[in-house]
């Protein structure tokens, strides 16, 4: 099971979309059956987890679900979209079944957007991220610090708990200095203005992490006139390598950063 985000922006010109695939990337690697889906819309409310049916899509099918659609009262929420052939009571939790399982993963197009360009990526939130002690860290080249372009980080983070706990996200630099702690929350799409990097440091290499709690983490980049974007985002350590121990390379990885 699956589970897709808005990439929500404090600039209220930028618009988000998410793009729904009803079919998996490569026949060949699912066992998925081929039928219509209903899509739901997840978010918290006086911490306990709701959702509704906003729509319905066939099999073999896209549809694009733009946050301004939504309805009004959950615009200003963080929303997770899935879909699923079940009907959902109100007040289900998120939930992960094998659904959705493939090879490659079953993504959307998650996008940024205004009037004079967009950028997005193929992306997913994995349902078993519901149940993990996760956490993060992410070493990012992909911070551009040119003049007139500002620099965004993303953490989106999902849990079963509807609680919106805070959590501190450190951002060092490649000798282990603290430049900064951010302060995030669970269950929400989290987003950081970098300037302070390029006004006050000289690397163009960082490292975020959290010992407490992880997610999807992303880079945005924009023009001062909003007219260029690029979205870019670190895999998992594992994903660097092919054969071999990945879950090793990846425990030395994380304990390299987090243990300091």
């Amino acid at each position: 099971m699956n589970y897709f985000f808005f990439l929500d922006h404090p600039d209220k010109s930028l618009e988000a979309s998410i793009e729904l695939f009803n079919r998996p990337p490569m026949n060949l690697f699912s066992e998925q059956n081929k039928e219509h889906k209903k899509i739901y819309l997840f978010y918290i409310e006086n911490e306990k987890w709701k959702n509704i049916q906003f729509d319905t899509i066939q099999y073999n099918k896209s549809k694009i679900i733009k946050k301004r659609d939504i309805p009004l009262n959950l615009q200003n929420k963080t929303v997770f979209v899935t879909m699923t052939s079940r009907t959902l009571k109100s007040n289900a939790s998120p939930f992960n079944d094998k659904s959705m399982q493939s090879i490659p993963s079953w993504r959307s197009n998650i996008k940024i957007y205004n009037q004079n360009t967009s950028t997005s990526y193929q992306g997913e939130i994995p349902g078993s991220f519901l149940n993990l002690n996760l956490s993060l860290t992410s070493c990012s080249p992909f911070l551009q610090f040119e003049d007139k372009i500002e620099n965004y980080f993303y953490l989106v983070n999902f849990n079963a708990d509807p609680v919106l706990k805070k959590f501190e996200l450190e951002v060092l630099d490649t000798n282990k200095n603290l430049l900064s702690i951010l302060i995030c929350k669970t269950n929400h799409v989290n987003i950081f203005n970098l300037n302070f990097l390029k006004k006050n440091y000289s690397d163009h290499m960082y490292i975020f992490r959290s010992k407490n709690y992880g997610g999807i983490p992303l880079y945005f980049s924009r023009t001062s006139n909003n007219k260029s974007f690029s979205l870019e985002h670190t895999h998992p350590p594992q994903e660097y390598l092919f054969l071999g121990d990945r879950n090793f390379y990846q425990k030395k990885k994380k304990s390299f950063w987090l243990d300091g």
